[in-house]
């Protein structure tokens, strides 16, 4: 390694180069200061997160997502180039620091430097020069050329800029690395990129390479400076906080955030939700410094796919421009009025139908590299939009109804089991207060007034009286879960809800709960503070197969080739993605095929909350057309889900496009029970 700062950096005394290099820093960090102070005031005025617990899991999680970068190859050459980036960063970090404490005088690195050791170091780093100098390479022709999609909106010209400074960083090193070893003809080790940079040299001027030797340091020291300086100002801002970004991520899949951490009683709060961006949460705000306006999010959000107005990094994008705007590098009075009279941000910066178009289905969540939370922050939005009445119409008959009879369809509580007699389904015990059941069937609404779901419910209490259960339904006692109403927006409503199921819950005895709907086992299993045993009937269903209880034994028709879509709620919310499978594949003869997008990447069939009451009118087409379409590229000729309201769109669809012919849909559950011994379907 170049024996400098002596060589050609500070003079024969050095003074003046240390000199100069204090100035450096002290204003390079001053200029810093200064700069990140806005970002942080924002922070400290934002709503509090609990994001404390489950240390060693986050730790964990840091090192898997955030240095080992576990999400990035999701999109292979992409994430090759980015984690070549990030781990040239990481190996790099030393020897920038390096080359600052040498020129200030403070050579604490040297004896590590100067070791066996250091040797190796030196030439890992020389290697991962190389590697982010293609990596920077390959990341602008793809830009300029290739031109993803995904990157439409994003901001290009920093995103050049960034690349080109990192480039210029490994090139100013090669070259001073290079020119030290031609001038004290120290040769030793093996120094790939430094020995590239000599190519480029006058190898017989000592001259010229001591003035390139001072030149290509303090350009690196110049560049290295105004490159921390410009991250908070540019999306690279993420550099900085993307690993507390990812160790601050959400644990918990499932879940929403309560209206405000700290306050146990809503009804305290003065407005609920969000209406300006200090109403969000510190964490939040560190989603939106933490965007690498990679894309990820908007190629896989069904709702963009289908040409609705939601593209949740133009989202991010929009707010972290708002954010800056609100607290500028530079505040000034004139600045502070302009903000006062800007356009209001939701509904203005925000616009209502990009926050409806969400079916909150999780699909950016899932595929986000540094884990920015979108479905938190659109629910906030909506309960700031439902508290000032500038919801939907639609959506107020529907809550209307939910408040008064505890379901959405507005039926008479005493008619919520009378589904038995329609289905002719005999011999369920319908439970009354101090009543003991092993398994409590939770019906929830659209099982228990929605013909075609009725259809599942029938099949679900079958299959339970098939495998000896000892089963009840709470019947009149029963009121929906409130997940829907809580995803709208009216929060106030789903905690009425929960406080009256449960206590209903708290009246019977009963070991497991089963439910007809991912959506209903969610609300269950992850927005109720109760910690229920609560199964989704696939699963339940999968262990009385596994256990002996039930055993499929008739056949499906070989002819057909089935393919199976995986609930938002069940799949990407939940995990639960091998059950469904399993159960299906313990079926005789059936023969299953998986679409392109499936599992944690699989498509939203549109009908999931919000959609269930309220079209978006500009879409090009419906989820469920685009998905039953990815259905038919496989070859199949049914579609299994195990959600009624997939179930329900799906058949819709299929009628509407008159493709009965092509492909049928049909609920796992029922499936599953015309397959069993001594049942007739």
């Amino acid at each position: 390694m170049t024996s400098f700062p002596t060589l050609a950096v500070h003079g024969n005394s050095g003074i003046t180069g240390y000199v100069f290099m204090w100035i450096i820093v002290v204003a390079a960090l001053t200029i810093f200061a200064f700069i990140i102070r806005s970002r942080v005031d924002l922070l400290l005025a934002s709503q509090e997160d609990p994001r404390f617990s489950n240390l060693k899991r986050r730790f964990r999680d840091v090192i898997n997502y955030g240095f080992i970068q576990k999400r990035q190859p999701r999109y292979l050459w992409a994430g090759i180039i980015h984690i070549m980036i990030f781990w040239g960063f990481v190996v790099l970090g030393l020897r920038s620091l390096d080359l600052v404490t040498e020129g200030l005088g403070l050579p604490i690195f040297r004896p590590f430097m100067q070791s066996p050791l250091g040797a190796f170091y030196n030439s890992l780093k020389d290697v991962f020069e190389l590697i982010v100098l293609v990596a920077c390479g390959w990341a602008i022709l793809r830009r300029a050329i290739v031109k993803p999609e995904r990157y439409e909106g994003s901001h290009k010209a920093e995103a050049f800029l960034v690349l080109g400074l990192i480039s210029f960083l490994m090139v100013t090193d090669m070259l001073f690395e290079g020119s030290g070893m031609l001038l004290t003809g120290d040769m030793r080790g093996w120094l790939p990129a430094a020995w590239l940079g000599t190519l480029f040299l006058p190898q017989r001027s000592p001259e010229a390479l001591s003035v390139i030797l001072s030149a290509a340091y303090w350009l690196h020291i110049l560049a290295f400076f105004l490159f921390l300086n410009l991250l908070p100002l540019f999306k690279h801002f993420h550099i900085i906080t993307a690993i507390p970004n990812v160790f601050f991520r959400k644990l918990k899949k499932g879940e929403i955030k309560p209206a405000r951490y700290g306050v146990d009683d809503i009804f305290d709060l003065e407005s609920l939700g969000v209406e300006e961006i200090e109403d969000f949460t510190w964490k939040h705000i560190l989603d939106l410094y933490s965007c690498t306006e990679c894309g990820r999010c908007t190629d896989n959000c069904p709702a963009n796919a289908i040409g609705r107005p939601l593209s949740p990094k133009l989202l991010t994008i929009k707010l972290r421009d708002h954010a800056y705007r609100k607290y500028p590098i530079l505040p000034t009075l004139h600045t502070r009025k302009e903000n006062e009279a800007s356009a209001s941000m939701v509904g203005g910066i925000i616009g209502l139908d990009e926050l409806w178009s969400c079916t909150t289905c999780g699909a950016c969540e899932e595929e986000c590299p540094v884990f920015i939370e979108y479905i938190n922050k659109i629910i906030d939005m909506r309960r700031h939009v439902l508290e000032t009445s500038q919801n939907p119409n639609s959506f107020n008959q529907i809550l209307m109804y939910v408040e008064k009879t505890g379901n959405p369809f507005g039926k008479p509580a005493v008619k919520r089991a009378d589904w038995l007699k329609e289905q002719e389904v005999e011999g369920v015990k319908i439970l009354k207060e101090g009543d003991h059941v092993d398994v409590l069937y939770y019906v929830d609404g659209y099982a228990s007034f929605d013909p075609q779901s009725q259809q599942i419910a029938a099949s679900i209490a079958k299959g339970l009286k098939l495998a000896g259960m000892d089963f009840g339904i709470l019947g009149k006692l029963e009121k929906d879960t409130g997940h829907q109403v809580r995803r709208m927006g009216e929060e106030g409503l789903f905690q009425v809800l929960v406080e009256e199921n449960t206590e209903t819950l708290k009246s019977v005895d009963f070991k497991w709960i089963v439910t007809t709907d991912p959506h209903a086992y969610n609300a269950l299993k992850n927005d109720y503070p109760e910690p229920y045993r609560v199964f989704h009937y696939t699963q339940f269903f999968l262990s009385l197969v596994e256990t002996g209880h039930l055993r499929p034994k008739k056949a499906v028709d070989r002819k057909d080739l089935y393919t199976y879509h995986d609930p938002c709620y069940l799949g990407r919310h939940n995990g639960i993605y091998d059950e469904p499978r399993r159960l299906l594949q313990s079926i005789p003869d059936l023969r299953l095929v998986e679409m392109a997008r499936n599992r944690d990447r699989s498509f939203c069939c549109g009908g999931g909350d919000v959609m269930l009451w309220h079209e978006i009118e500009q879409e090009e087409m419906r989820m469920a057309e685009k998905r039953i379409q990815m259905a038919l590229d496989t070859g199949a000729t049914v579609l299994v889900t195990a959600c009624p309201f997939c179930l329900i769109h799906f058949e819709d669809t299929i009628k509407t496009g008159g493709l009965e012919d092509k492909i049928r849909v049909v609920d796992l559950m029922t499936l599953f029970m015309s397959s069993l011994e001594n049942h007739d379907p």
